[in-house]
């Protein structure tokens, strides 16, 4: 008996360590990244028992995507919505999708008092046209446009399956069908019968996090929109849906003056009582639409609505640089949290190979408080496809002893397995020093920001070191490093002189870094 307990106790040992390893698995965390994912980009974060499991979630993310687009979009011409809309006054068969984003379309559009409606496609059309022709529309062309999107309709018949359009006006679904799609991929990848606990899907800003995950995410500061800047905000995000609209990534100028792209349907004009609005809701298209009426309304109004809303809360910041917050927000959202940052790592400087302290220029004048240097930089689309996956980039610079000073990008795929920060990117990696400094940050941000242009990205150094210590003027060398597992290796080095007087260079770039620019500019420069 004394052997049989034993050999039961050891069974049971043996079961236990097997399902303790299987939960410590299952708390793995991997991250893809994809450009020109319904016109912008995507981050996908998913907690999956393993690589495989996470990479099976993200096929079916991305295959409920494309399923999505091909009915909601407005850009494709042969879309279930754009062939719906070149028959207008008739009802056709539509999927139940389709039925369900105009539904939810004829509501905020209720809600709002006609703050939301797709009709304002017509107004985006007039203004780009005379932006074209370098003028403003006149009083008869706005009369006559905003009529047109007043009098646009649709109807939807769910017992017989079918949609239709009222009007010949042309309607859009963009403030709506990216948060609609994201919260249908969700569900799609989220399967814990198939290994995936938990994930975070974030498409040009908007995000929604699912199942046993909480998510950290930054609101991006309207006037320091790149991958360095501080956020306004950083929120904790569980079971819950994040979207910011605002005109600081896609608005026009005109005449010296720069304009929203987000129009107001009642006046026709553009949008200029807010700089930016994030809104947290359950949903993310319930968060996409109130993002974008909460652009639109007086920020008293959109208060009014999203404190009738169960569940929802908003940050509006105005074009005097003032916040204003829902009670929900102030109640769940309102501490400010700064994200880690270098200079906040309780660390020593660290030393360059050989054991002395990194220098630049000593004899130099400090760099300028009012100054930054401003790099922009595009990530090729190598194959030409629709979609595209993000390639391993590391950006930083070095003084002239070729010690490196501060790091500003640092992307990759967490797929499996492996070293923490991939040696695919071997110019910076081969730095121990370097690597070890930044081995405990997550230089990845999630960002609930205004949806921008896919693969187009500025990061900016504000003059100090990864210590936090403010920098001398002098001498430097900026590098942008690109790689893709089993593929290409890319390698952009600029030398560049620092002073007290701003410059503008143009990079040369490559397979991987379609273009890039370094600007060295007054910060009330990059304002304007």
């Amino acid at each position: 008996m004394a052997a049989k307990s034993r050999i039961a106790a050891c069974a049971a040992w043996i079961l236990s360590t097997f399902v303790t390893a299987h939960a410590a698995r299952a708390d793995e965390s991997f991250a893809f990244y994809h450009e020109n994912v319904l016109g912008t980009s995507m981050e996908v974060r998913v907690k999956a028992a393993t690589g495989d499991d996470a990479r099976r979630a993200e096929t079916r993310i991305l295959n409920e995507i494309e399923r999505l687009d091909h009915v909601l979009s407005s850009y494709d011409a042969s879309s279930e919505f754009s062939q719906l809309q070149a028959r207008p006054g008739q009802r056709v068969r539509a999927s139940a999708e389709l039925r369900d984003v105009l539904q939810q379309c004829s509501r905020w559009r209720d809600a709002s008092h006609g703050a939301f409606n797709p009709a304002a496609e017509a107004l985006t059309r007039l203004w780009s046209e005379c932006a074209r022709q370098g003028r403003e529309p006149d009083s008869g062309e706005l009369a006559k446009t905003a009529q047109r999107v007043q009098q646009a309709g649709w109807s939807v018949d769910d017992a017989d399956q079918l949609a239709g359009v009222a009007a010949d006006c042309p309607l859009t679904l963009n403030a709506i069908a990216k948060g609609y799609i994201i919260d249908k991929a969700g569900r799609a990848g989220l399967d814990r019968q198939q290994g995936v606990s938990g994930l975070l899907i974030n498409i040009g800003g908007d995000l929604r996090v699912f199942g046993d995950m909480e998510a950290w995410v930054g609101i991006a500061d309207p006037w320091s929109d790149s991958e360095t800047a501080e956020p306004l905000r950083k929120l904790a995000v569980r079971g819950k849906a994040v979207a910011t609209s605002g005109d600081y990534q896609r608005g026009f100028e005109l005449k010296g003056r720069r304009h929203s792209h987000i129009f107001d349907p009642q006046t026709g004009l553009p949008a200029d009582q807010v700089c930016s609005s994030t809104v947290v809701a359950d949903s993310a298209s319930d968060a996409d639409a109130l993002a974008t009426i909460c652009s639109i309304l007086p920020p008293e109004k959109s208060i009014a609505l999203i404190e009738g809303i169960s569940g929802a809360a908003c940050l509006i910041v105005k074009p005097d640089r003032s916040v204003v917050q829902s009670s929900g927000w102030r109640e769940s959202y309102s501490p400010r949290v700064q994200l880690v940052s270098f200079s906040e790592q309780p660390q020593a400087p660290p030393t360059a190979p050989g054991g002395s302290a990194p220098k630049a220029a000593s004899d130099a004048a400090t760099w300028p408080a009012d100054f930054e240097m401003a790099v922009s930089f595009e990530i090729n689309n190598p194959n030409g496809s629709r979609r595209y996956c993000r390639p391993y980039v590391a950006m930083w610079v070095e003084d002239h002893d070729g010690f490196p000073v501060r790091t500003l990008v640092l992307w990759f795929w967490n797929s499996g397995p492996g070293p923490r920060w991939l040696p695919d990117l071997r110019r910076w990696y081969r730095s121990d020093q370097m690597r070890q400094l930044v081995d405990n940050t997550d230089l990845v941000r999630t960002v609930s920001r205004a949806t921008r242009p896919p693969g187009k990205y500025q990061a900016a150094w504000d003059g100090k070191d990864d210590a936090g210590k403010p920098v001398k003027c002098g001498d430097y060398t900026l590098l942008i490093e690109a790689a893709r597992e089993q593929g290409t290796y890319q390698l952009i080095t600029r030398k560049i002189s620092l002073s007290d007087r701003p410059f503008v260079e143009e990079l040369q770039g490559n397979v991987e870094i379609k273009s890039a620019s370094v600007e060295y500019r007054r910060k009330t420069a990059a304002k304007q």
